[in-house]
């Protein structure tokens, strides 16, 4: 692991500090969850953003996002993202079943 400092705001110490008791966890490991969840978080904005623009497609969404790609479907839904699948496309599918 490669170590880095920085200077944060005394309330968000407090918070914290607060964490380090909850996850009975020492500060360097709830930084790094909280470093983990937070680069997670990103990926997944972005790789919605790039799929709202019609950037990319679904499969390289979920790549970037490093989820499945049925995860990406179901967080792409929840976005209102049109991903292109119309319900003609779904009555061909369930036809095929």
């Amino acid at each position: 692991m490669k170590p880095v400092t920085t200077r944060i705001p005394e309330d968000d110490e407090e918070i914290l500090s607060e964490l380090e008791g909850e996850m009975s966890a020492d500060r360097s490991e709830v930084l790094r969850r909280l470093i983990h969840q937070g680069l997670d978080d990103w990926r997944t904005e972005r790789a919605l953003d790039r799929l709202r623009d019609r950037a990319i497609t679904l499969r390289k969404a979920a790549e970037l996002a490093d989820v499945s790609y049925v995860e990406m479907l179901t967080l792409a839904a929840e976005e209102g993202i049109d991903i292109g699948y119309t319900t003609d496309d779904l009555e061909r599918d369930l036809d095929r079943i």
